[in-house]
C-alpha cells in the first residue's frame, strides 16, 4: 500500500484482481462453461472474492485485519486457478486459454502477496499509527474551528441543550 492510497481502487493488488475477474467473467459468457451453471457459479464466486476482500480489508484501518483479508483473497485466487483446471478437464476451455488466465491470476497473486507482506511488517504498523494520529489531529482541529470561543467579546455563550425524554418516559407521563 503505497503513500497516497486513499481508495481501495487505487491499490495495485485490487486492480490486478479486478482485471483477472473481468477476464474470467468474459470467459464464462463465451464458452461451453456458460451452460454449466454450478461450475460457472463456483468460478465466478472465486474470482469475485479477491477484489471484494481487499476492499473490505482496506476499510478496516488496521494492518493486521487488512492482512487477514489479503490471505483470504489469495486463497480465492488459488481456488479460481483450480476451477480453471477443472474447466480444461471438462473440455470447456483449452489449456492455452487457461494459461493466459493463469498469467493474470499469477500477477494478481504477486500483488496481493506483496501487499500482505507489507501489512504484516512493522513499517505498516508505524504508518497506520501516524495516519491515525493525523486523523485525530484533523478531527480536533475541525472541532476547535466549529466551537465558539466565549472569551471573545460579542461571542454568545454556548447553549446547553434541553434534556431529552425517552419515548418510554413520554408514554408513561401521558398515562397519568
Amino acid at each position: 500500500m503505497g503513500k497516497g492510497v486513499d481508495r481501495f481502487t487505487n491499490l495495485r493488488a485490487w486492480q490486478a484482481c479486478d482485471v483477472y475477474k473481468k477476464a474470467v467473467y468474459r470467459l464464462c459468457l463465451d464458452t461451453p462453461l456458460s451452460r454449466d451453471w454450478r461450475r460457472r457459479d463456483q468460478l465466478e464466486e472465486s474470482v469475485a472474492g479477491p477484489p471484494a476482500h481487499l476492499a473490505e480489508g482496506f476499510g478496516r484501518f488496521s494492518p493486521p485485519d487488512f492482512a487477514r483479508f489479503t490471505v483470504i483473497a489469495r486463497s480465492s485466487l488459488m481456488e479460481s486457478q483450480n476451477h480453471l483446471r477443472d474447466a480444461v478437464d471438462k473440455n470447456y476451455i483449452t489449456e492455452e486459454t487457461r494459461l493466459a488466465l493463469d498469467t493474470l491470476a499469477e500477477a494478481a497473486l504477486g500483488e496481493v502477496t506483496g501487499l500482505m507482506e507489507y501489512l504484516q511488517s512493522p513499517e505498516a504498523l508505524r504508518n497506520a499509527r501516524r495516519a491515525r494520529e493525523r486523523r485525530i489531529a484533523t478531527r480536533e482541529q475541525r472541532k476547535a474551528q466549529r466551537e465558539p470561543r466565549s472569551s471573545e467579546p460579542g461571542t454568545p455563550e454556548p447553549r446547553t441543550p434541553e434534556p431529552r425524554t425517552s419515548k418510554f418516559e413520554v408514554r408513561s407521563w401521558n398515562r397519568t
